[in-house]
């Protein structure tokens, strides 16, 4: 016989209609954090694809798009805070839901470490204190401290957050175009070469495929939208537009500035911190390395949102223990899920950041393929979604998600020949560890909240 409090805690409900157009937009940016995401991947596309980097940005946001199509049509009928999971649970069986929200939430702690290592270096770099930002404990300690602020930042409402993104977001865009600005003024010539680098496009488009992913964070938030069935849509698609344009702006000019052979030298190293004094000077080049301090800050606390609402849903249907279905009566928010994300993601940082020789380099294409997988599970789920109900929605409901699952099919297989041995270890081991957990678990009644 469940209590009152487990009633309560049953009846109580995410925030509802407090999320517009502007800060879903807002959060679908934030979570892509396009500061960080370019300064660690535009040496290596320039490496892989040379002065067709641009190009790859441009043709890798098409699937991107078609996967974002999928997302919406799925939304429309559902709108579910586990987006991918609720959908594919459905759509595949409990089984297969659980394997996608594991895939989901494993991208996500992953990129937490790159994350809280970038923001930790530049916070002690901007405050010219080198010596820590070389030190491995100082950045487990800094990167540890701001997982914890985020977090309590993400717990405390999703207005505080919305609110927070729409201002860090305008600062971090104002930043990236002053760059290209700057670098196209400095420029020899605007015209791209015509070397290729070393052809390895499947890795390139991996890294393009990183360079977008955070976009489905507007979908996360759904039921907390003004109208859950629509806003997340716009909201998404909006977010990859302003991509597409501040990447392949900023990528082009950074090949043009620099030269492919300075910049592919760059490699998986930040290429902004590279350039930056050169470019804009000591105070500029401060300037962008703040804004990438802001990208890799905002970025966690919109990592963290999502993720403990995929938890959260995947607690309500029984395919995660009933706990982490919890929310606060006070702030209308995650609990559980939110703490036992942040906590599970500071651990996995400290980890790797005390072991491996590069936090940054070793996950990109890892988080890539496990973003792949997700994408490609919910484009194939679509059609089984809406078996039977086809008819006058041919398109969205067949056509698109066919189009969207032969790419990440596609891109998947390009990968296994392409990217190393290393990152399809990192994969295996995390679908292997979520396979254990997942089927291993004991759903249960959540519990009341004392809050």
């Amino acid at each position: 016989m469940s209590t009152p409090t487990a009633s309560r805690s049953r009846g109580r409900r995410l925030r509802e209609k407090s999320i517009g157009i502007g800060s879903s937009t807002a959060i679908g940016i934030a979570s892509t954090a396009p500061a960080y995401s370019l300064a660690v991947s535009v040496g290596l596309l320039a490496a892989y694809a040379g002065g067709a980097a641009p190009l790859v940005l441009a043709l890798s946001a098409i699937p991107v798009v078609l996967v974002a199509l999928c997302f919406r049509e799925l939304n429309r009928t559902e709108p579910d805070c586990g987006t991918n999971f609720a959908w594919t649970e459905k759509a595949f069986g409990l089984a297969t839901g659980r394997m996608v929200g594991w895939t989901t939430v494993m991208a996500c702690v992953l990129v937490m470490s790159n994350l809280a290592q970038v923001a930790a270096i530049y916070t002690y770099t901007l405050l010219g204190l080198d010596g820590l930002a070389e030190s491995r404990v100082g950045q487990a300690v800094l990167g540890t401290a701001m997982i914890g602020v985020m977090a309590y930042l993400a717990y405390r409402g999703v207005r505080i957050a919305a609110r927070m993104q729409i201002a860090l977001v305008c600062l971090e865009l104002a930043a990236l175009l002053y760059f290209a600005i700057k670098a196209f003024a400095g420029a020899d010539s605007i015209s791209l070469p015509t070397t290729t680098g070393s052809g390895s496009w499947a890795a390139a488009v991996l890294v393009a495929i990183f360079l977008y992913w955070g976009w489905d964070s507007s979908f996360s938030i759904n039921e907390e939208s003004v109208e859950p069935n629509r806003t997340p849509a716009i909201g998404a698609l909006l977010t990859n537009a302003a991509l597409v344009l501040v990447y392949v702006v900023v990528a082009w000019a950074a090949v043009a500035y620099a030269g492919l052979d300075r910049l592919s030298g760059v490699g998986e190293d930040d290429f902004f911190a590279t350039l930056s004094d050169d470019l804009l000077g000591t105070t500029g080049g401060r300037v962008l390395i703040g804004a990438v301090l802001i990208s890799a800050l905002a970025s966690p606390q919109t990592t963290i949102l999502p993720t403990a609402r995929t938890m959260l849903s995947m607690a309500r249907r029984d395919a995660f223990p009933g706990q982490f279905a919890r929310i606060s009566a006070k702030y209308q928010t995650p609990t559980v899920s939110t703490w036992a994300f942040a906590v599970a993601s500071a651990l996995i940082y400290v980890l790797l950041v005390l072991t491996s020789e590069a936090v940054l380099a070793d996950s990109v294409a890892a988080i890539s393929v496990l973003v792949s997988l997700y994408y490609l599970a919910t484009a194939i789920a679509v059609p089984l979604y809406f078996k039977g109900s086809l008819d006058g929605r041919l398109v969205q409901r067949l056509v698109v998600p066919v189009l969207a699952a032969v790419c990440f099919a596609m891109v998947l297989v390009l990968a296994v020949f392409d990217v190393g041995v290393g990152p399809l270890v990192v994969v295996g081991v995390s679908l292997a560890v979520g396979a254990a957990v997942m089927f291993s678990m004991k759903p249960h009644t959540p519990e009341g909240d004392p809050e």
